[in-house]
C-alpha cells in the first residue's frame, strides 16, 4: 500500500470512484470525451491510497476557518471519502485516515469536521456528532400574523448573493460551528441546491439597511416528496421585528403552498403559531467533529470570564490516530483563558478524544456522557469541566 497526496493526474480516477460512491443513482459512467462541470464550490487538497499502482480509496480536506468557543480555528473538512465497493471492509479507509490527520497535524490544522455517511464508521476514528436539523413544516395559514411598521421586504436578483454574505458573516459571529463561507462559493453551495435555482428576499428596516435574508424554493410532490412545500433554505435576522416580517412573507404565500419547511438557526417558532402541531417536526443528526491538537487548541479558545478552575484530563487518542493527544492535559482557566499547565490537580478526568471533542464544542455537557460511561471521573470534576465548556448550540450548514 502507498499513500499520499494526489496529483493532476489522479483526477479523473477519483472522479470516476467519487461519482460511483456518491452519484450511483446515474446508472452511467461521464463521458471521458466531455466531463461535466463540477459544481463543488470548495477547492480541496486530495489524498489517495493505492495498491499495485491502482488508487483504491480517496479523501479531500478543505481548509475553513470554524468559530469555536468564540474563536476562529483552522479545521480539516474531510470531503469525498470514498473506497471502490471491492476494496472496502478491508481497513484501507482507517490506514488512509491515519496517513491523512499526520498531514493535517503538520499543516497546523486543529480541528476537523465532515457530514458522515454512517456515524459508527466515523465514531470508530474520534469523530462525534456535534450538531441536529430541527426541520419544522408548518401550515402556512398557522403563522400568526403581526403588524410591523418598520420592515420592508424586498426582492434580489444578484447571482452572487453580495447583500446575503456580510449578514450571514455576522451571523458566523454569534454561533458556533459555523464557518467562513468566501464570496467566491456562495453560487453553488450545497445546503441550497442553487443548481437547481432559487430565490432570495432582503429585510430592510425604514433607513433602508438591510436586517436579515431569506433564501427559498417552490418544491412540487415527488418521488421523495410526498407533497408540495415552500422550502426555505435560509432564514437569517437579528430582532424579532425581522423574524416576524419573514413570516408575515411566508404566510402570505397560502395561496401557492400549504405548507412551509423551515431548519431554522433557533427553534422559537410556537408563539408565532396558531397550533403547536406541526404537519412534521423531525430532528436529523447533521455533521461530526474531532479535535486535531488538542495543546495547542485550548489556549486559543474564550471561557467564561467569571470562573477560576483547574482540572486534569486523561485523555485517549489511539496511536492510528492523533497519538500526540493521547497523555495528560491540566487546564487551568482564569479570566476567561484556558491555558495548559504542568501543575497537576486531583479533579481528574479520564475520556477518549470523541468525547471531550463532544464537550469542547457544546454539543453535550459532561453529565450527559458520564452518564453512559464515556467520562469517567468525580462528580466535583464532572461539574467544573461543566462549568469550562457549557453545553451551547452549535451549527453547520456548509454541507461539503
Amino acid at each position: 500500500m502507498k499513500f499520499r497526496e494526489a496529483t493532476s493526474e489522479d483526477q479523473t480516477t477519483i472522479r470516476k470512484i467519487a461519482r460511483y460512491a456518491f452519484s450511483g443513482h446515474r446508472n452511467m459512467y461521464e463521458d471521458p470525451n466531455n466531463p461535466e462541470p463540477s459544481d463543488f464550490p470548495y477547492s480541496a487538497k486530495d489524498y489517495v491510497v493505492e495498491d499495485f499502482n491502482t488508487i483504491i480509496a480517496i479523501t479531500g480536506v478543505i481548509k475553513f476557518s470554524q468559530r469555536l468557543r468564540g474563536s476562529w480555528i483552522k479545521m480539516a473538512g474531510m470531503t469525498r471519502v470514498a473506497c471502490r465497493p471491492e476494496y472496502r471492509r478491508q481497513g484501507y479507509m482507517g490506514k488512509l485516515f491515519q496517513f491523512v490527520f499526520k498531514k493535517i497535524h503538520e499543516e497546523n490544522f486543529l480541528v476537523s469536521a465532515l457530514y458522515p455517511f454512517t456515524f459508527h464508521f466515523y465514531e470508530k476514528l474520534g469523530y462525534g456528532q456535534v450538531d441536529s436539523l430541527y426541520v419544522y413544516t408548518i401550515k402556512s395559514t398557522d403563522i400568526i400574523q403581526r403588524p410591523i411598521s418598520n420592515r420592508t421586504i424586498v426582492e434580489d436578483f444578484d447571482p452572487n448573493y453580495i447583500r446575503c454574505q456580510p449578514l450571514y458573516e455576522q451571523l458566523s459571529q454569534q454561533i458556533d460551528g459555523l464557518v467562513k463561507r468566501p464570496a467566491n462559493v456562495w453560487k453553488n453551495l450545497d445546503s441550497w441546491n442553487w443548481t437547481k435555482h432559487g430565490f432570495q428576499f432582503i429585510c430592510q428596516d425604514s433607513q433602508g439597511r438591510d436586517m436579515g435574508y431569506l433564501l427559498l424554493r417552490f418544491e412540487r410532490k415527488s418521488r421523495d416528496n410526498p407533497f408540495p412545500f415552500l422550502d426555505v433554505r435560509e432564514m437569517v435576522y437579528f430582532d424579532p421585528e425581522t423574524k416576524q416580517a419573514f413570516l408575515n412573507f411566508l404566510a402570505n404565500h397560502d395561496s401557492q403552498r400549504e405548507y412551509i419547511r423551515l431548519v431554522p438557526f433557533e427553534h422559537n417558532f410556537l408563539p408565532y403559531l396558531k397550533s403547536p402541531r406541526m404537519k412534521e417536526n423531525k430532528v436529523i443528526a447533521n455533521s461530526m467533529f474531532r479535535i486535531v491538537n488538542v495543546e495547542q487548541l485550548l489556549p486559543r479558545l474564550k471561557c467564561p470570564k467569571d470562573i477560576k478552575e483547574r482540572i486534569t484530563i486523561e485523555l485517549e487518542d489511539p496511536s492510528t490516530q492523533c497519538p500526540w493527544n493521547n497523555r495528560a492535559f491540566t487546564l487551568e482557566v482564569t479570566e476567561g483563558q484556558c491555558n495548559i499547565t504542568t501543575q497537576h490537580t486531583s479533579n481528574n478526568l479520564r475520556m477518549g478524544i470523541k468525547a471531550f471533542s463532544q464537550v469542547l464544542i457544546g454539543f453535550h455537557s459532561p453529565m450527559e456522557l458520564a452518564e453512559v460511561g464515556q467520562i469517567q471521573g468525580s462528580t466535583q470534576s464532572i461539574a467544573i469541566l461543566a462549568r469550562i465548556f457549557p453545553k451551547q448550540t452549535v451549527i453547520l450548514r456548509d454541507y461539503f
